[in-house]
């Protein structure tokens, strides 16, 4: 009788734990993040040159898949994304980006004040053949104001 109440304590206790965590692992970007970015960078196998960009989380796909407009609202990119956390909680919007050499590929994406943002799902074909390669990235962030 003893172990069979331990049991159901415990499986009580687990499906609490993963209940009550269940939003906080969901993406926290509800707003559009706006960006300058300086250089050119890959998001997939798509080469985007520096400038102005709207990243925004796509509706009806479970915070899955985001979007990126050029700075005339033209979709440029869509692109899976899944939940991430960072050690800190920034002060502005960031983007990070993996370096390898003079290529950049977006990282992840987190937004003001939240230490909860995106991870892309997927490498793009070039990076995976650079780490193939035996490079290794540099990964930087870059301040949005």
């Amino acid at each position: 009788m003893k172990s069979t109440v331990r049991t159901l304590a415990l499986t009580a206790v687990s499906l609490f734990l993963v209940t009550a965590g269940a939003p906080w692992l969901k993406s926290q970007i509800t707003n559009d993040i706006r960006a300058h970015v300086d250089h050119s960078f890959m998001i997939g196998d798509k080469t985007l040159p520096p400038g102005d960009y709207t990243f925004r989380m796509m509706q009806g796909t479970d915070l899955s898949v985001m979007s990126v407009m050029d700075s005339n609202g033209k979709g440029i990119a869509e692109f899976g994304v899944r939940a991430t956390i960072d050690n800190h909680r920034p002060k502005h919007s960031e983007l990070v980006f993996r370096r390898y050499g003079n290529t950049e590929f977006l990282n992840k994406i987190f937004e003001v004040g939240s230490k909860t943002g995106v991870q892309l799902t997927e490498t793009s074909k070039q990076e995976a053949s650079l780490v193939e390669q035996g490079q290794h990235a540099m990964e930087h962030s870059e301040e949005q104001r």
